[in-house]
């Protein structure tokens, strides 16, 4: 039985064993394992163009928690989902929501019983009117956000005041249900790095990077102009008139 960490880890174990397998041959036979297998592989039927699901199928319902049940837990979906039929999908790996046939919602799997897998993201229009949830509630009391975002909230309730600051905090996790981590993170600090963060001006950030192309840099993409400008134009400035040597053309 092989040892392994993960799922990842077990999938190219068997992968190398079945790669290993195709030299052998079985009892007196002559011909290898791969070379059978092509010959069985051209007379099969083709590949289904939709591939096998490995997964159980139910139809499920979400709560007034946003939540919906599958084996004895119950995971959650964004709130525009809540009180509404789905398809939940309970993989070995992870369970997967379906509504308007799209996945709205993907948990890592449990196999405790009456445990809630809670997504931070998918409760963030809560936090618009019940702020302090933010502090109080397990799903956002023990969301591990990076340092940047503590050093966030600490200038803006500085600034600010604690219950203004902590509005503008929210409405920067906000953008978070839209933009990935990084971005957010990288337009956070770029505005902090000027001295007036607020959440107006992180999100006019977090809007540019999302326009910019990605590529490797060690500047912030905030910080970088997106092109020089000519002085050399500015010497047009230095005379009011072409001299007789001068071209009014150049």
């Amino acid at each position: 039985m092989p040892r392994v960490a993960s799922l990842d880890e077990l999938n190219a174990h068997l992968r190398q064993c079945r790669v290993t397998a195709r030299g052998r041959t079985c009892g007196s036979r002559v011909e290898t394992v791969g070379a059978r297998f092509a010959r069985d592989l051209a007379a099969a039927l083709p590949v289904p163009a939709r591939p096998f699901e490995a997964c159980v199928l139910q139809p499920g319902s979400v709560d007034k928690y946003q939540t919906a049940a599958f084996d004895g837990n119950r995971y959650s979906v964004p709130r525009r989902w809540a009180f509404r039929p789905v398809t939940v999908k309970g993989y070995v790996d992870r369970v997967e929501i379906v509504a308007d046939h799209r996945v709205v919602a993907t948990h890592a799997r449990t196999y405790a019983t009456g445990e809630r897998v809670l997504d931070p993201l998918h409760f963030l229009a809560i936090l618009e009117t019940r702020p302090a949830t933010l502090d109080h509630a397990p799903v956002y009391r023990d969301w591990a956000l990076p340092p940047a975002f503590t050093d966030l909230r600490r200038d803006l309730e500085m600034r600010l005041g604690v219950r203004a600051g902590v509005r503008q905090f929210i409405r920067v996790l906000q953008l978070l249900a839209a933009h990935p981590l990084d971005r957010v993170e990288q337009a956070g600090h770029s505005v902090r790095i000027r001295g007036d963060p607020t959440a107006v001006a992180i999100t006019a950030c977090v809007e540019r990077l999302a326009r910019q192309p990605s590529g490797p840099s060690d500047t912030p993409a905030s910080l970088t102009p997106s092109a020089l400008p000519d002085l050399s134009r500015f010497n047009r400035l230095l005379t009011s008139h072409p001299t007789p040597e001068e071209d009014p053309d150049e």
